[in-house]
């Protein structure tokens, strides 16, 4: 049974055909549908959480200021209007320091900037531009350096509690200031080897940007003196991640995102959460741009005893471009297995493909 059909912002009755349909929820599907859910649920009376305050959700100085205002921890950052207040606040703070769009999502013009001229070109670049959304970048979030590991947590508000389902813990590579996704490996919430003060921290950050329904996906560095905020977003993981959670944990995540926003929700603190399996996502790196002629080394990676999906974001015949964010990623990988080594056996396979001519051919 086909059961999807659309709406386009464009169309001439975009109103009446949503006032006549009948919804049940209003869920954003990514970053950019954040803003539209929130407004749409609140139009039609459903569950969402309140648009006047989607900026706390959606622009990281809104989210900020929240966030500090409620007494969270967060790292030193300033949001700057120009190239001026750019550079006198890193010179002031220090540098390496993290230069980004106020809304960017998927890394999208988000940079490492070791020295005043790499933070004057990446800024400039910034000021003068468009985010990946096509909208103007009238403001910089210039941040300091955090030092640490990676994690994203993920989890689903229902009755004002935040159950977190996975966490996951990156490892990204800075490549001439470029933070490129290497790995993701996704945790249980309660495992040993985590440290415990990041569900606490995100369960506050999460009441301090108002989120009171549906998912969350939220971005912390663990830094020695604890957990700091990179950014949280209201929606789930984005790409395969929530489907990774989905298919490698216990209970459905999928279907308690859906359940969150039904009034008869049971999702609460007691809900106990299971790793069925190790798994992970590998994003493959590309060190050079070109015409991407053939994959011969794809059915080598199929054939790995952990593999279970991927999705390449160009076919052979059209361009690749050197990996420098997650836009610029050519594929992910989904990988799982009862045997953690038997998964670290596979990922080193990957990267022998990767770095030799016998995955990808590139002209």
């Amino acid at each position: 049974m086909d059961v999807s059909w659309s709406r386009a912002c464009t169309d001439k009755d975009f109103d009446a055909l949503i006032a006549r349909d009948a919804y049940d929820a209003i869920i954003p599907g990514a970053e950019s549908g954040v803003c539209l859910a929130e407004e749409l649920a609140a139009r039609f009376g459903l569950a969402g959480n309140d648009p006047e305050t989607t900026a706390w959700r959606r622009n990281k100085t809104a989210m900020a200021q929240a966030v500090r205002e409620a007494g969270i921890a967060l790292c030193r950052q300033a949001r700057c209007g120009c190239l001026a207040d750019c550079i006198a606040w890193a010179e002031a703070t220090g540098y390496p320091v993290v230069v980004k769009p106020e809304a960017s999502s998927g890394s999208d013009l988000v940079r490492v900037c070791e020295a005043r001229d790499a933070l004057a070109r990446h800024a400039s670049t910034i000021l003068d531009g468009v985010d990946k959304y096509g909208k103007n970048t009238c403001g910089v979030l210039v941040q300091e350096f955090m030092v640490g590991d990676e994690y994203t947590v993920d989890g689903v508000v229902s009755n004002q509690v935040l159950t977190v389902f996975a966490i996951g813990k990156y490892r990204k590579i800075n490549r001439d200031g470029a933070m490129v996704y290497d790995r993701i490996d996704f945790f249980a919430p309660d495992d040993p080897a985590l440290d415990a003060r990041m569900r606490s921290y995100c369960e506050a950050v999460a009441r301090a940007v108002g989120v009171r329904v549906g998912p969350v996906h939220i971005e912390v560095m663990l830094t020695a003196s604890g957990p700091l905020l990179v950014e949280i977003a209201a929606r789930a993981h984005g790409g395969m991640g929530a489907s990774v959670i989905d298919a490698n944990f216990s209970p459905s995540f999928i279907d308690a995102i859906i359940d969150s926003y039904l009034p008869e929700s049971c999702i609460g603190e007691t809900l106990r959460i299971i790793r069925r399996k190790t798994a992970c996502i590998a994003f493959l790196i590309s060190d050079r741009a070109g015409t991407l002629v053939a994959t011969p080394g794809a059915e080598a990676i199929r054939s790995l005893a952990s593999f279970v999906r991927e999705k390449w974001f160009v076919a052979p015949g059209n361009r690749i471009s050197r990996t420098v964010d997650l836009v610029t990623c050519p594929a992910l990988f989904e990988l799982s297995h009862d045997d953690p080594e038997a998964l670290e056996a596979d990922i080193r396979r990957i990267r022998e493909l990767e770095r030799s001519a016998a995955l990808w051919e590139i002209a």
